[in-house]
């Protein structure tokens, strides 16, 4: 039980860290409205996190059985991932955050559509690559039905993290201020970083076994 409880932890964090709502949260509300009212603030979360439940749990499910279907080693998903996670965690460390929407016309597309809780807040800018490459990885990894339960169980905490902090989000930037989330995000880079080289270094070790035998 008590190594249940620590691996839903640490898939937890894992996740958690790697959607980074708190800066998806920044962005969405640069695509409202002044205007916008906390009951549609609302309706955005419900619906976004909706999405980001239902892709999580589809890639975390799907991913082996993809990865069987296209003959991809493991290994090969673990080197590219954690690149990208490492691309990730410095721009975090930097205090960047999410990338979306740069130019002005696709950000002012954006705050054009009715709708911005499936596109682009769920997808891309919280299931984003990153998200998504972790995911898979766990699902590759992870054999057992405790395994998978913890990372069921991990998944339905982030999302209703990622609710709670995105239906509060006008009030929680307003707490922390743009420095705040700043330094916020900047500590999860550091944590995104570390999984990143971990992921890196195992898909390494991995393929120099199966390819380069002494």
């Amino acid at each position: 039980m008590i190594e249940l409880l620590k691996s839903i932890l640490g898939n937890t964090i894992s996740i958690f860290t790697i959607m980074n709502t708190l800066s998806a949260g920044v962005i969405m509300l640069s695509l409202v409205s002044e205007s916008v009212t906390k009951q549609e603030i609302e309706t955005i979360a419900r619906r976004c996190t909706k999405t980001v439940f239902i892709t999580m749990l589809i890639l975390f499910l799907s991913g082996t059985y993809i990865f069987n279907f296209f003959g991809i080693k493991p290994d090969g998903l673990r080197i590219f991932g954690g690149i990208i996670l490492l691309i990730m965690g410095f721009d975090m460390v930097q205090g960047k955050g999410k990338k979306t929407n740069h130019q002005s016309t696709e950000h002012e597309a954006a705050r054009q559509q009715s709708d911005i809780s499936i596109v682009p807040l769920s997808i891309p800018i919280i299931a984003g690559p990153g998200l998504t490459t972790t995911l898979i990885n766990l699902s590759l990894v992870h054999k057992s039905w405790q395994s998978y339960l913890s990372v069921t169980v991990a998944i339905i905490l982030c999302s209703v993290s990622n609710y709670l902090i995105l239906r509060n989000m006008p009030r929680i930037k307003e707490r922390l201020g743009e420095n705040g989330i700043r330094v916020f995000s900047r500590l999860m880079g550091l944590v995104v970083g570390s999984l990143a080289a971990q992921m890196f270094i195992t898909g390494v070790l991995g393929l120099y076994s199966n390819y380069i035998k002494i």
